[in-house]
């Protein structure tokens, strides 16, 4: 039996053994017969091949160059430019004036900011800087001046100013929405790229793929709208008016129209800078149900008598329109706006209504009589921007002339 085993097994390897020789016979049938032609066949192919592989690779190069397709944003409300690979798309936001475009990588949103009525802040670096408590960095690029955040994780932020005056704030960060574990550093090289090519629109390259927005258009509204006790804010009114944001010194948001505040912070700059007065805006833009609750806090605190004096009630205040502003003192650093408190300092107020006009505001609520059309007492507070030509108009009859006199 174990001869027999010997045998098979000596037989298999003896086979196995023939068919490898019959393999390399076969294999090397067409190559060189010759050391030195052997010798060279072997360094061409490895020659050939690693040549190839080059090839491939420069190839390979110049498609992903190929596909990374740009295309540069002429946006015409910043007169800026911005260049973005062809599959990010930027358009104007549901917002008025913001605009908001992304791709599966980054998220870029553009937004008026107008947070301009710091006390403190002398240039849109310090503001910057006293808004967000982050340090800041000028850049330029392309002829424009920006100031960038540092230090923010989830995004970076680039401020400026548009030839309108208004101040934008650009967002960039990584689109959670289409890939949840996307973070920010993932597309900080895109973020830097795009930041790169920030410049005026008048220097994007000739012969570049260029898609323009158009400026923002805002619907008309007039701006010497009646709102009192028997004329209730229009229907529709809120979608007509570009609204601004700010932040007073007591550390309260308000709201505004933005011509009419825009309009505010040149009064303010000239009672501060030749009367040495300083003011502020307590109430600005009010909705019906914000209106609501403050008559129900004014009812609780003082009364209904009081309240029904001094606040309006829901859909009939001027605050609905953002037109009208109750600003209040700032007296040695101290910020006065208690209606009694403010009531002790006519001179003052007097020298502020005085300027009113130039601005385009009025005294809406002026003294002798005028609780009669308006429903109001006197408040040398509030103020109402009806535009230069009918607030010269106003103010020159006071005291006494109000908006309904003078629309008959």
């Amino acid at each position: 039996m174990d001869m027999k085993r010997l045998l098979r097994t000596t037989a298999i390897t003896l086979l196995v053994i023939a068919l490898v020789l019959s393999s390399i016979s076969c294999g090397t049938s067409d190559a060189p017969s010759n050391v030195s032609d052997q010798t060279a066949y072997a360094g061409t192919g490895s020659t050939q091949e690693s040549t190839d592989n080059a090839k491939s690779s420069e190839e390979q190069s110049l498609d992903q160059k190929e596909q990374i397709k740009t295309v540069w944003y002429d946006i015409k409300d910043l007169n800026l430019a911005m260049e973005v690979p062809e599959d990010f798309k930027l358009k104007a936001a549901k917002k008025k004036g913001d605009f908001e475009g992304s791709n599966d990588r980054i998220k870029i949103t553009i937004k008026r900011w107008n947070r301009v009525s710091y006390p403190k802040a002398k240039d849109l670096g310090n503001l910057v800087t006293e808004v967000t408590g982050r340090k800041v960095k000028i850049i330029k690029r392309g002829g424009r001046r920006i100031v960038k955040a540092l230090g923010l994780s989830n995004s970076i932020r680039y401020y400026t100013i548009s030839p309108k005056g208004d101040d934008y704030v650009i967002t960039i960060k990584a689109n959670k929405e289409k890939n949840k574990g996307l973070k920010f550093k993932d597309v900080k090289d895109e973020a830097q790229t795009i930041e790169k090519s920030f410049r005026m629109a008048s220097r994007i390259p000739e012969g570049t793929k260029t898609i323009e927005i158009a400026k923002t258009k805002f619907p008309s509204f007039n701006k010497l709208v009646l709102v009192n006790y028997s004329h209730k804010i229009p229907d529709g009114w809120m979608d007509k008016v570009d609204i601004v944001k700010a932040v007073n010194t007591r550390g309260n948001k308000v709201r505004a129209e933005r011509t009419a505040y825009k309009a505010y912070l040149k009064l303010k700059h000239d009672l501060e800078a030749n009367n040495g007065i300083h003011i502020d805006i307590d109430f600005g833009l009010r909705t019906v149900k914000e209106q609501k609750k403050i008559l129900d806090d004014y009812t609780k605190q003082y009364g209904a008598s009081y309240a029904n004096r001094y606040v309006a009630q829901p859909g009939t205040s001027e605050h609905h329109t953002g037109l009208a502003l109750d600003i209040y003192l700032i007296i040695d650093g101290k910020n006065v706006y208690l209606n009694e408190e403010m009531e002790k300092y006519p001179k003052i107020w007097s020298k502020i209504h005085a300027k009113l006009a130039k601005y385009g505001f009025i005294l809406r609520y002026p003294k002798n009589g005028n609780g009669r059309n308006t429903g109001y007492p006197y408040e040398p507070w509030h103020i109402r921007y009806v535009g230069k030509k009918a607030a010269k108009k106003i103010m020159a009859k006071q005291p006494g002339y109000t908006l309904e006199m003078y629309l008959n």
